[in-house]
C-alpha cells in the first residue's frame, strides 16, 4: 500500500539549483516564500561544471556593441536579436551584482583579469580560480540563497511531475505545484505553489558522448512535455568541442580557455587541421570546431 504524499505550500517552487534556478529563486524571494528542489546535492549542476569563464563587455578595450556583433555572428543567423541585445546590455550590471554578492573572479592586480575565447573579438572572458568559474558562481549564489529567510533549499528531491488542474473558468489548465521523491528515504511529497519554474538544465546524458554532468538527463523537459507544455528549438544541443578521449576514462571537458590562450588542435598524425575548416581556426565558434574535430577523426579513421 502506497502512503499518501506529504504536502507543503510555497508561493513559488523552483526545480533546479544551477545558476538559472538560484538566480530566479533569489529574485522571487522578495515577493514570497520560495522552495528550491535539487535532485542531487545543491551544488551538483551544469553550472558547477562550467570551466573557462563568462563573457561580459566590462574591460577598457571592449564595447557592448562589439559583444553583440560577435554573438550574432557566432549564432550564424539563428539568434533572436532582441534577446542578444538584452543579454549583452544587462550583462555588466549582473556580473557587478555577482561580485557584490561575493563572487571572486581572478584579477591582475586590482583589476579584473579577462581572457579570450572562441568567437570573441576581444578579451572579455572573466574566470575564477583558473578554470573553476561555474563552481565559484554557484558557491556565491548558494551563499546568497542561504542568507535569505524566505528561500528554502532542499537537496536529493527528485521531481517526478507537475500538478495540473482544470481551470474552472474554462481557460487553459493551471499548474498548481509539483510532486517529488525524497531520495534519502523514498518518501513521496507534493508542493502546492502559486507558480512553478523548471530550471532543470540539459539532456546531454541521452547521448553516447557528452561532457555534461550525470544529472543532465532531461527530466525537466520530459515533465514539461507530459504536462502539456510546448517545447521548441530541441535540435539545439551544444557539444563542447574538446574533451578527454582516453579509453575507459570519462569524457570530461577540456576548457575552451586552452584554445583561447593559444592551444592548437592536431589530429592523430599530429597535423594542425583547423585551417581546413575555418579562417578563425581554433578560435572558430564551438559548433564549427566540434564538427571539424568529428570530420577529422573520420578522415583519419580515428575511432569515435
Amino acid at each position: 500500500m502506497t502512503s499518501s504524499p506529504k504536502i507543503y505550500h510555497a508561493d513559488y517552487v523552483v526545480v533546479g539549483s544551477g545558476v538559472a534556478g538560484l538566480r530566479a529563486a533569489i529574485e522571487l524571494s522578495a515577493s514570497g516564500t520560495v522552495l528550491v528542489l535539487a535532485k542531487s546535492t545543491l551544488s551538483n549542476s551544469a553550472t558547477a561544471w562550467a570551466q573557462g569563464g563568462i563573457a561580459v563587455a566590462l574591460s577598457d578595450e571592449d564595447e557592448i556593441g562589439l559583444h553583440e556583433l560577435d554573438t550574432l555572428a557566432a549564432g550564424d543567423g539563428l539568434c533572436n536579436p532582441e534577446s542578444v541585445a538584452l543579454l549583452v546590455e544587462e550583462g555588466p550590471k549582473y556580473i557587478t551584482q555577482l561580485i557584490e554578492w561575493g563572487t571572486e573572479f581572478d584579477r591582475a592586480g586590482t583589476k579584473l583579469a579577462f581572457t579570450r575565447e572562441a568567437a570573441h573579438s576581444r578579451s572579455r572572458i572573466l574566470h575564477s580560480h583558473g578554470d573553476s568559474t561555474g563552481r565559484e558562481i554557484s558557491r556565491a549564489l548558494l551563499a546568497r540563497a542561504h542568507s535569505l529567510p524566505h528561500l528554502h533549499l532542499r537537496a536529493h528531491s527528485f521531481t517526478t511531475g507537475v500538478i495540473v488542474e482544470d481551470n474552472p473558468t474554462g481557460a487553459l489548465r493551471k499548474v498548481v505545484g509539483v510532486r517529488f521523491i525524497d531520495e534519502t528515504d523514498g518518501s513521496l511529497h507534493e508542493v502546492r505553489a502559486g507558480a512553478v519554474l523548471l530550471a532543470t538544465g540539459g539532456l546531454g546524458q541521452i547521448y553516447r558522448e557528452t561532457t555534461n554532468p550525470e544529472v543532465a538527463t532531461g527530466d525537466g523537459l520530459a515533465i514539461a512535455y507530459e504536462s502539456g507544455a510546448v517545447l521548441s528549438d530541441m535540435e539545439f544541443v551544444q557539444f563542447h568541442p574538446t574533451a578527454l578521449a582516453i579509453l575507459g576514462a570519462p569524457r570530461f571537458l577540456l576548457s575552451e580557455a586552452l584554445r583561447g590562450e593559444g592551444g592548437i588542435l592536431r589530429n592523430i598524425n599530429l597535423e594542425r587541421f583547423m585551417k581546413r575548416y575555418a579562417e578563425a581556426q581554433e578560435l572558430a565558434p564551438r559548433d564549427i570546431v566540434a564538427r571539424a574535430i568529428v570530420s577529422e577523426m573520420h578522415r583519419t579513421s580515428t575511432s569515435t
